[in-house]
């Protein structure tokens, strides 16, 4: 390939990336390029063959599936926050309760995203912070496919949040080896009395998590009955945030 048509390649994935929230038409990109918009058309069309950059029913681009698993290969991801942020109002719409995004950070989980739901409000767990994996639906849903965090929390202080968290170290690890079976996790009032909250994982690849969408709610509006159909919808949510990704969902994310 020239040298000039790859440095344009490399100049539409960069105003693309910076834009790819939005989305990006293409008289902008021929603009930015200084080129004619049938060239630059027939560039695009190229890169979208290429899985570099997709576009969408409104005619505009985005980054591509190909790219992106080229970026999580490296372990670098795209801000799935943003890709992932209307697929969780919608959640959080039809639940009716809080909805947050989980992912990993070094070696601990942390929410950043949160959508309230429609009833009163739950607790307002501070984003950025991290949560405990001992006890709190998205750590234990972490530690339960990551082995060095599994280690971290089955190794170290197991404080009492409240009366229901898990303190013994061989009780947590069959809570783990329970989530690794059923593909989601469950903290029932285990790190604040009165809340229960549930995590699914939203998957980069076989077994290992791109992030958590995980749900907050009340124990006294929370029937147990309920739960099969909210994780069901969460598990949804989960394969929709994988599509928008550009990743290829496994199927034991919607068992």
């Amino acid at each position: 390939m020239p040298t000039d048509k790859v440095q344009r390649v490399v100049e539409v994935l960069e105003l693309v990336l910076a834009r790819n929230s939005t989305g990006t038409r293409l008289s902008d990109i021929a603009q930015k390029l200084q080129n004619p918009l049938s060239s630059t058309h027939d560039l695009l069309r190229s890169m979208m063959k290429a899985g570099l950059v997709a576009v969408d029913s409104d005619r505009k681009y985005r980054i591509g599936p190909r790219f992106i698993r080229l970026a999580l290969s490296t372990g670098q991801s795209l801000d799935v926050r943003v890709l992932a942020h209307a697929h969780l109002e919608r959640l959080a719409a039809d639940l009716s309760h809080d909805v947050y995004l989980a992912i990993r950070v070094d070696d601990s989980v942390t929410y950043v995203d949160r959508i309230p739901g429609r009833g009163r409000a739950a607790v307002d767990i501070r984003l950025g912070d991290p949560v405990p994996l001992h006890s709190s639906a998205a750590g234990k849903l972490y530690s339960a496919f990551s082995e060095d965090l599994a280690a971290i929390a089955l190794g170290g202080d197991l404080p009492a949040l409240t009366s229901r968290t898990l303190r013994s170290p061989r009780k947590l690890k069959a809570e783990l080896a329970a989530i690794h079976e059923s593909r989601y996790s469950i903290s029932n009032e285990e790190t604040i009395t009165g809340i229960v909250g549930l995590a699914v994982p939203v998957w980069a690849a076989p077994g290992r998590l791109l992030a958590a969408v995980h749900v907050s709610a009340f124990r006294d509006v929370l029937a147990d009955a309920d739960i099969p159909e909210i994780i069901s919808a969460m598990q949804a949510c989960s394969v929709d945030i994988a599509r928008a990704m550009g990743l290829v969902t496994p199927k034991e994310s919607v068992a």
